[in-house]
Parts: structure tokens; C-alpha cells; sequence
């Protein structure tokens, strides 16, 4: 699993260990990933710019923003509904910040335990729980393990509080706890990153 920093977006040889099964609504994405927005600008001004000026060079840009905008959205439904789900817990409010635990083996042979820290802009706050959705990014060389992964709180796709709870209670009270006691190996302040957790019998 990759997103727009790799090859692809998901393989067909790659499952998440906790598909992420998150319904996106389109208006509280493009609140949160402004990116959307600026790809549908284009596209509605092709639009116009085909029934008022020409439609032949209007209708040519417009399926070619049609086109990018669909393959866009083809990933942000696949992140979420096929993305490995982690649980996260607010670390900081100043700067608002989140630590998400994973193990980036393939599957293959190991544990590879990280942290990753990462800038929130949500509604919780200090110590609370929110749900995540990641992929996952290779590497150029044949290893054991992903090179990151790309947690994204669920809540910048999906408001329906009902969803978001049931989210949260998918993930087991261990998994909490073992997010819990890796976030305590990380020194303070906490700052943006990955972090390797060399214990649990890690392979690093």
C-alpha cells in the first residue's frame, strides 16, 4: 500500500490487518484536504469555458480534469476503505499533535514497531482517542519492511459521529496499550516523525 508519495495507491497483493472501512463525505474532505478543491476548480472551468467559448478545446480539458479528478477520489475511497486502521492519541496541544503505532513488517519475517508523530488539525484534545486510516510507503530495495506509513485521523473524511465511535471500538483495549506504552520510549517534546521502538523483540 502506497499513497501519492509512491507507485500506487493499493496492490492487489497487499491486505491491511484492519481494513479501514470508512465512507467518505465529499464536503468534509475538501474542508480538510484542500487539494480536492483545487483539482475541481479546473475542471468547472473547463466546464464553463466549453458551453461559452468552445466546446471542442472546453470538452477536451474537461475530460482531462474529469479524468484526474476521478482517479483522485478513486484513492481517497480506497484509502479509507481498504487502508490499514490504527488508533491515535492526541500528544499535544501546542503544537496539536498525534502518535500512531504500526508494525511496518511485510508479513514476511520480523517485527518492525513504530511511532509515528504527525500534526493533527481535529477536534480532540490532549489524550484523546481518534481513529486513523494509513497506507503504506515501499522502499527501492527488497526488505522485510515498509519504508513509512501515512495515518490519516478519520474525522477529515467522515463527520457522522455514530461512524467515527464505531471506528474507535474496533480497535482492541491491547491495541491502546501498547500505543500507550511506545508513546512513553519517545522523549519530549514531541516532535514530528517516525520512530523505530528497538523493544518487543523488534527486528531493528
Amino acid at each position: 500500500m502506497e499513497d501519492n508519495r509512491g507507485i500506487v495507491t493499493l496492490d492487489s497483493e497487499t491486505v491491511a490487518s484492519h481494513p479501514g472501512s470508512v465512507r467518505i463525505m465529499p464536503f468534509v474532505l475538501m474542508r480538510h484536504m484542500h487539494k480536492s478543491v483545487l483539482l475541481l476548480i479546473p475542471l468547472l472551468a473547463s466546464l464553463a469555458f466549453a458551453f461559452q467559448v468552445s466546446l471542442l478545446w472546453g470538452g477536451l480539458f474537461s475530460v482531462v480534469f474529469f479524468v484526474v479528478n476521478y482517479f483522485y477520489w478513486r484513492r481517497k475511497r480506497e484509502h479509507f476503505a481498504y487502508g490499514d486502521s490504527n488508533g491515535g492519541i492526541v500528544v499535544s496541544e501546542n503544537p496539536k499533535l498525534i502518535a500512531v503505532a504500526t508494525d511496518l513488517s511485510k508479513g514476511i519475517t520480523g517485527k518492525y514497531p513504530v511511532v509515528k508523530i504527525l500534526p493533527y488539525k481535529g477536534k480532540g484534545k490532549l489524550n484523546d482517542r481518534i481513529g486513523t486510516v494509513a497506507l503504506y510507503e515501499g522502499s527501492s530495495v527488497c526488505t522485510p519492511h515498509w519504508k513509512d506509513f501515512f495515518p490519516v485521523p478519520v474525522e477529515y473524511v467522515n463527520s457522522n459521529q455514530t461512524e467515527l465511535n464505531a471506528v474507535l471500538r474496533s480497535y482492541s483495549e491491547e491495541s491502546w496499550e501498547l500505543l500507550e506504552n511506545r508513546i512513553k520510549q519517545i522523549g519530549q517534546p514531541y516532535k514530528e516523525g517516525l520512530f523505530k521502538i528497538a523493544s518487543e523483540n523488534s527486528s531493528w
